[in-house]
């Protein structure tokens, strides 16, 4: 009897806790509402609660049980491979004590109703590129969803100084790592730009025709290596921003490049300069071509209107309609010299950019799927076999919100669509 009456009062005080513990729910919301409303009147109550305790599972994709196989007639996807996954002396010094990019990850949140944020890596996890680790499981999904190479940005300045290096030479230094790749020299000038503040220079690049050989022996090792993709057998090479130096500089290190890669015994070299902050036709340099940066250099998009939506009133990024861009292909402009295409899964610098007026690109795996299939159709009818090359930007942008690898909300659906974009084409 007694235990019966235990049983009793049990279930009475566990159905009391459950009221409490539903009444504070319901109290926090509430708070949450209100506090929301302060900020911006014109949110709709409805769509806040929506959004405040939808589910993501519906969007979210398992890894593949049908890896891709490969096929020689196949366009080759490489995917832009950011290094700045580990701590270095600099940040340390000029930002926080053990920052990496993962700090600007997680510290973002929503700023308008239905602002996909944060992104959280799965499978990956946060990786440390200090060691080579994670880079075997990096290839083996690069390869299950049909990307045929990396291209590293390569952060060198005048004299020889190098930053966030350390990835780049454990993966030169462990030939376990069977995967091609390339260098994108990332020229610019060390920042920091992404808190909100004043923009502080932490590393000048002061390059000089002086450097130019300096710059050559610095990445011979790597051209040499056999991973190392070549267009038409000659060593790949990305300029990311060509209008950084004055134009007699970036000519004469155009060919004075070519001159010592000759000299050390290869055919030449395949250059090629991003069009970037108003960059364009990169063969008056004496390049071989350019290659899109997309979102840098987005023209004639359309905007939309999230004022009704906004819940950090000290958001300025702009956000602009994917569905509009890739359907009317604005992304698909025609030129008249020799160019390579580039698509992004996603993009959102919120986490960097939050409040200096950074862009916000909403799309979805099948709007990615169509602009790369579009791409790749491209790149077949103006490309020849050997230069059929689509570039996607990118791997592991993490705090841009653009990344091939998998997270919380997509799983492994951008994976997926490019591995069905490229079986498709």
């Amino acid at each position: 009897m007694v235990c019966f009456f235990n049983k009793i009062f049990n279930y009475q005080e566990e159905k009391f806790n459950t009221y409490k513990i539903l009444k504070l729910k319901i109290l926090g919301i509430s708070f949450k509402i209100k506090l929301l409303n302060k900020i911006n009147n014109n949110i709709d109550t409805k769509e806040l609660l929506d959004f405040l305790y939808s589910s993501d599972n519906k969007d979210f994709v398992k890894i593949t049980k049908y890896p891709y196989v490969k096929n020689e007639k196949d366009t080759k996807l490489i995917a832009f491979y950011l290094p700045q996954f580990h701590t270095i002396p600099l940040n340390d010094k000029y930002i926080e004590h053990g920052f990496t990019e993962w700090t600007n990850v997680t510290k973002i949140q929503p700023q308008f109703l239905g602002h996909y944020q944060p992104h959280l890596p799965i499978d990956v996890g946060f990786y440390d590129l200090s060691t080579d680790k994670v880079m075997y499981r990096q290839i083996e999904l690069a390869k299950m969803y049909g990307i045929y190479g990396f291209c590293f940005h390569y952060y060198w300045f005048s004299g020889g100084k190098r930053l966030l290096e350390t990835p780049l030479f454990n993966y030169l230094n462990n030939k376990e790592l069977d995967f091609p790749f390339a260098l994108c020299w990332a020229n610019e000038t060390w920042a920091k730009q992404w808190d909100g503040g004043n923009k502080e220079i932490m590393m000048e690049q002061k390059f000089s025709c002086e450097d130019c050989d300096k710059f050559f022996y610095d990445i011979l090792p790597f051209i040499k290596d056999n991973r190392y993709i070549k267009i038409n057998n000659k060593p790949l090479l990305c300029i990311y921003n060509p209008k950084l130096f004055k134009d007699n500089e970036i000519t004469y290190l155009v060919k004075r490049l070519r001159e010592l890669a000759k000299e050390n015994g290869f055919e030449d070299l395949y250059i090629i300069g991003a069009r970037v902050f108003g960059n364009t036709d990169s063969t008056v340099y004496g390049m071989d071509a350019s290659v899109e940066f997309y979102p840098n250099g987005h023209e004639n998009l359309k905007e939309i209107d999230i004022t009704g939506k906004i819940i950090n009133k000290k958001f300025m990024s702009k956000v602009f309609d994917m569905e509009d861009a890739v359907y009317n292909r604005k992304f698909m402009p025609e030129v008249n010299y020799p160019l390579y295409k580039t698509v992004f899964p996603y993009w959102d610098n919120s986490a960097r950019k939050a409040f200096q007026g950074g862009w916000v690109f909403q799309t979805a795996p099948a709007l990615y799927k169509k602009w790369l299939k579009d791409v790749i159709e491209w790149t077949k009818k103006n490309h020849n076999k050997d230069k059929q090359f689509v570039f996607i930007n990118a791997w592991n942008e993490w705090a841009e919100g653009a990344h091939l690898e998998p997270d919380r909300k997509f799983g492994y659906a951008y994976l997926e669509a490019t591995k069905e974009a490229l079986e498709e084409s």
